[in-house]
């Protein structure tokens, strides 16, 4: 008789088992979760109606690229910078600009003068309007300065210069 017991309990036990597994194989409903909308970012930067004018940083030649302007110079002049900010880069790590600053302003643009010989400035510093941030450059242009206006998100800025 204790064969028997043990027969049964073995086989009760393996069909509780059978019985769970069963169970855990059926079918999950989905819980539908409602959309999230995503909505696109508000623009920062709103031009204004007419056009930005910009005094120069330096005095020279003005020739007008896709995004600023080339200003023609003599090497070694010191270019200044047009408003008053905070130096968000000074380096020589983009290529094929020279060295560079990028000035954010109060007025949330980021000038770039760009093509430079050297600077006086460095990252992190505050600038006044006039202040020399460094002296023009010569490429195979010839000696001069590359400058653009950015918005927040870096996007080239239509400008006039002074």
């Amino acid at each position: 008789m204790k064969p028997v017991i043990a027969l049964s309990l073995i086989f009760l036990s393996g069909c509780g088992i059978v019985h769970i597994e069963i169970r855990d194989k059926t079918p999950k409903r989905e819980v539908q979760r409602p959309q999230r909308r995503v909505e696109a970012p508000q623009r920062t930067y709103q031009p204004p109606a007419e056009a930005l004018k910009v005094p120069l940083p330096v005095k020279g030649k003005v020739t007008p690229t896709d995004r600023g302007y080339y200003i023609n110079t003599a090497c070694g002049e010191y270019f200044r910078s047009v408003g008053e900010g905070k130096v968000l880069y000074a380096g020589n790590d983009i290529k094929n600009y020279g060295w560079v600053v990028m000035v954010e302003s109060d007025e949330r643009f980021v000038y770039v003068y760009a093509k430079a010989g050297s600077l006086l400035v460095k990252r992190g510093e505050w600038v006044k309007k006039s202040q020399p941030l460094g002296r023009v450059g010569e490429d195979r242009e010839g000696c001069g300065l590359l400058f653009e206006v950015r918005d927040q998100e870096g996007r080239p800025v239509k400008f006039s210069v002074e």
